[in-house]
């Protein structure tokens, strides 16, 4: 019997070395706002207690697109289009609860009302009515609920490698997300996440992983850290779906336009098609280089089809007032 004790309270003693050898800290909040945090970045009292970080960039006077990112991303994973399309458009950007610079929800909620409400606060805090909803992969969930829930603060959407469809085939969670979906990383998570679980998670992500840079990878895993943002995606991961909401997608009325990376292990090409089938007049556009994130990678190709898309809607608008 005290044969075993030992055992046991040495099993304690290592695994609490082990702890605090692997224990990865959280982010200083003042240091990465600094860093992070750019001229435009601004932060919106949300009533709770809580600040959510937002941009609002480019043309002001130009037709304005609202940037939703995608679990565990940022606002930042947009830069690229900000530049391709700021001098055009009106960019504007927030970091959802949970994320980037704006930290955990106070209220503890990370659903898709709740998140569109956010979003549309930000809409109100820069004076726009309406804008181009653009959402990568739960963010383009979000973005197709906002098209149900807010249809007239939409004047059209872009589901970049959207979430939501229900259908048969499932993709393959990245690592970090495949370990928030375990007891032991529920466990962990929130104390320890190493660097490379994050790079790995990227490689995933991407159909060609040279293009990662150190840089961005520092920029996902220290924000990652940023306070309460750990906590908040294992109680996001938590949070319904409500798959019942896949059965009013084909009653969206504005236009939307669908992009994908035909590499996207996530969330496979035959969700695209799915989304393609089920709303009425949509465009599909893919991307044969491009994995799950095609606005990071090839944001080139992405900015043309967007700009292009905004000037058929716009067109198709204006025609019936014409002659």
């Amino acid at each position: 019997m005290k044969k075993t004790i030992r055992i046991i309270l040495l099993l304690l003693v290592v695994l609490g070395a082990a702890f605090f050898i692997l224990r990865t800290p959280d982010t200083d909040r003042t240091e990465m706002i600094a860093k992070y945090g750019n001229e435009a970045s601004r932060f919106l009292d949300d009533g709770h207690g809580g600040k959510i970080h937002y941009r609002d960039e480019g043309n002001k006077d130009g037709p304005p697109i609202l940037l939703i990112h995608g679990s565990n991303s940022l606002l930042q994973t947009w830069e690229p289009l900000v530049v391709l399309l700021g001098d055009k458009y009106r960019m504007i950007s927030l970091d959802l609860y949970g994320h980037g610079l704006t930290g955990p929800n106070p209220t503890g909620a990370y659903d898709a009302e709740t998140n569109i409400a956010t979003a549309v606060k930000i809409l109100d805090a820069v004076g726009v009515d309406k804008a181009y909803w653009v959402g990568n992969s739960r963010g383009g969930w979000i973005t197709w609920r906002a098209g149900l829930s807010v249809p007239d603060r939409t004047s059209g959407l872009v589901l970049i490698d959207a979430s939501g469809a229900q259908i048969e085939q499932t993709g393959t969670p990245y690592l970090g997300a495949r370990l928030a979906q375990s007891w032991i990383g529920q466990l962990l998570l929130p104390e320890i996440t190493p660097r490379f679980l994050v790079k790995s998670s990227l490689e995933e992500s991407f159909a060609q992983p040279e293009r990662l840079t150190e840089e961005l990878v520092d920029r996902y895993w220290e924000l990652l850290r940023f306070p309460g943002n750990r906590q908040a995606t294992l109680d996001r991961g938590k949070t319904p779906r409500e798959p019942e909401k896949w059965g009013e997608v084909g009653t969206l009325k504005m236009p939307v336009l669908i992009l994908w990376g035909e590499q996207d292990q996530v969330i496979p090409l035959a969700h695209a098609r799915a989304f393609a089938a089920a709303i009425p007049e949509s465009t599909l556009i893919t991307y044969a280089d491009a994995g799950h994130l095609p606005m990071e990678e090839t944001p080139e190709q992405v900015a043309r089809a967007i700009d292009n898309w905004i000037e058929n809607v716009a067109a198709e608008a204006a025609a019936p007032n014409q002659g």
